[in-house]
Order: structure tokens, then C-alpha cells, then sequence
């Protein structure tokens, strides 16, 4: 059994390369012809264009997974039943589906480097791409460490305080134009500071030319502002926290996204499109097992004469409908219309109840 079991890992393990590379290579030659415009009309350096598309690989191979796992099971088996193999394991006792573990197991393993890979290498060479995109191809005129900081107004609420500023000048760890807004338990307005500026140090906010009210519980002043020149404010907001735009989730590592839900609960503001990336995450990588086990019982079924067209013709279809399923109910958790853990598991609960009924079928 040991034997059989290498014999069917080294076929798998054989396509499953063969599947990938060749997905790979087909993406990144309609990328290539996507951006060649680009290109040519900006008179990109040679050079910068194959880092751009050097660093979309690690990308594409995520994405492309679990897709490859579904293609090398359907091929694997399809091609075992071909030559008869499949007929000679039955007469010498050995059900089909036994060979299928040393497949769950690879996937399993696929699914672990998928995580890995989200954590420690998508996200950087995603960055890493969208950085010389804009950068090298588009020129942009904008440092890149300038531009994960936004310059315009922006709102901040943290706990009972709401900041609204009119400028953020990360070089010089200050803010210009800050109005603080102090709220109680019940979101009544107790103070609110007006500051031409704030700057960030060690012990706090350093408050500079600015104005502080007291209000009433009915709304009013409780008397004339209070002017001062300097004054501290010890909160744990920090300059970063309030500046720094939130990434894109696919530039985003696991502990990234973490920290952000951390923030946007402490800021109670919504947090439903990050929960459904963070359970996506996990679907996608349990992806690999499913597709594992749903290409064996559907290539067992296919007849000898033409299975290896039919195989790749099955594959093609059912994970072009896993992708558009998954889009679709993927988005309605981003906007709140399913839970996220409905929305980022389920299309895989759908592959995996079919696999159970075509194996069941196939007894």
C-alpha cells in the first residue's frame, strides 16, 4: 500500500507542477500583454518591467493553488482509470479511494504554505509591485514612504475622543489644524481643544497655540474658552495610529490585518470587511484539501475513451464556477450581507458536499 501510495504522490505531485507552471506562465503572459500599452506609450525600462512582473508571481501562484491541486487529482486519476490501474488495484483489493490520503495530506501541506506564504511573501511582493507600478511605470511624483500618509482632512475616533484634522505632516511628527472632541459614556459632549498644531512626543501630545471648552450637560458653555500656549495631553493615540492609510488587504500580512481590527474596534468603526478577508484567508488555504478530494471521485467516473480531454475540460469548468461563486458571495460579506464566516466558507462547503455525494455515488 505504501508503494501505491508514493506511485499515485510522485503522479500528483508530477501534474500538479506541469498545472501550476503552466497556469503561471499563461497569467503572466496576459499580464505582460495587458500592461505591454503601458509599457511602450510611458517607455518603461526593461528592467523595471520585469521586476513588476517578477513580483506578481508569488501572487499569482497563491491564487492559483488550489486550482492546480483540482487539475493534478482529476488528471492523476484520470489517467490511472485510462491505463487500467485503476481495474488492477480493485482485482488486487485495493479500493480507489484508499489512494486518496496520500492526496489529503498534500494538500494540507498546500494549505499550510498558502498561509505561510500570505504571512511572510504575498504581501511583500504585492507592495513590492503596486510600489513600481506607480512609482516606475505611472511616475508618479510622490515619495513612497509620504505616500502612506494621507495630507487632506481626515476623522479619528478613539475611545471617548474624536479627532478632526486638518493636515498631517508625517516628517515632522505634527498635525496642523486639530480639533479634539471629548465625549462622556453617553456621547455627550464634555470638551473640545482647537489647536493651531500638535505635536507628538514621548509623554504625549504636545498641544500649541489653542483654545479649550467645557460644555454643560445641555449642550452649553459652562463659561469663556480657556486660551493656552502649550499644554500636554497624555492619550494613547499615537501619530501613525491617526496617519498612516489602512493598506490594501492584499498587501496586508495575518498579524496585519489583526492589528487593524484591533484599531477599528478600538475606534468602533466597522470591521466586517476585514473579518471576511481574515476567514477568506482560511478558506482559501482548507481550498487546497477540497479540491484535492473533489477531482477523485469525478475522474473515476469518467469514461476511458477521452478522459484526458474530458478531465481538463471538467477542471477548467469547475474551478472557473468555484471562482465566480466564491466572487460573488465573497463580495456580499464584504458589504455586510452575509456573515462573514457564510461568505468566505461558503463555496467550499458547496465543493465539499458534492464531493460526499459523488463518492457516495461512486460506491
Amino acid at each position: 500500500m505504501l508503494v501505491l501510495s508514493r506511485y499515485v504522490l510522485y503522479e500528483f505531485l508530477r501534474f500538479f507542477g506541469l498545472g501550476l507552471g503552466g497556469c503561471v506562465a499563461l497569467f503572466l503572459l496576459v499580464e505582460c500583454f495587458d500592461r505591454m500599452d503601458e509599457f511602450v506609450t510611458r517607455q518603461v525600462f526593461w528592467s523595471d518591467a520585469v521586476r513588476y512582473l517578477g513580483f506578481r508571481i508569488p501572487g499569482m501562484v497563491y491564487q492559483l493553488t488550489p486550482a492546480a491541486f483540482l487539475l493534478a487529482s482529476v488528471l492523476t486519476f484520470s489517467r490511472l482509470n485510462q491505463g487500467n490501474e485503476i481495474t488492477a488495484m480493485r482485482a488486487g483489493g485495493v479500493a480507489p479511494l484508499r489512494l486518496a490520503r496520500p492526496l489529503f495530506v498534500a494538500g494540507m501541506v498546500g494549505g499550510l504554505l498558502l498561509l505561510v506564504g500570505q504571512e511572510y511573501l504575498v504581501p511583500y511582493t504585492n507592495h513590492l509591485s503596486s510600489v513600481i507600478w506607480r512609482t516606475r511605470i505611472q511616475h508618479e511624483k510622490k515619495a513612497l514612504h509620504v505616500g502612506q500618509f494621507t495630507r487632506g482632512p481626515l476623522w479619528y475616533r478613539r475611545a471617548n475622543r474624536i479627532w478632526h484634522i486638518q493636515q498631517v505632516q508625517p516628517h515632522e511628527q505634527r498635525l496642523v489644524g486639530v480639533s479634539i472632541y471629548v465625549l462622556d459614556a453617553s456621547g455627550t459632549m464634555q470638551q473640545r481643544y482647537d489647536v493651531a498644531e500638535a505635536s507628538w512626543e514621548s509623554q504625549g501630545w504636545l498641544l500649541q497655540r489653542g483654545t479649550v471648552r467645557a460644555f454643560a450637560p445641555d449642550g452649553t458653555f459652562t463659561g469663556p474658552p480657556e486660551v493656552f500656549t502649550q499644554r500636554y495631553l497624555a492619550v494613547p493615540e499615537r501619530l501613525e495610529d491617526m496617519s498612516a492609510v489602512q493598506k490594501p488587504a492584499d498587501e496586508m500580512s495575518h498579524r496585519e490585518v489583526f492589528a487593524t481590527l484591533q484599531q477599528l474596534q478600538q475606534q468602533e468603526l466597522p470591521d466586517i470587511r476585514l473579518r471576511t478577508e481574515l476567514q477568506a484567508r482560511l478558506a482559501y488555504a482548507a481550498a487546497c484539501v477540497i479540491m484535492a478530494g473533489f477531482g477523485i471521485p469525478v475522474a473515476l467516473r469518467l469514461n476511458r475513451s477521452g478522459g484526458m480531454v474530458r478531465a481538463v475540460g471538467l477542471t477548467v469548468s469547475s474551478g472557473f464556477g468555484y471562482w465566480v461563486v466564491h466572487s460573488i458571495i465573497l463580495a456580499l460579506g464584504y458589504h455586510g450581507q452575509l456573515p462573514p464566516f457564510v461568505a468566505a466558507w461558503g463555496t467550499n462547503l458547496c465543493f465539499a458536499a458534492g464531493s460526499l455525494y459523488l463518492t457516495y455515488r461512486l460506491q
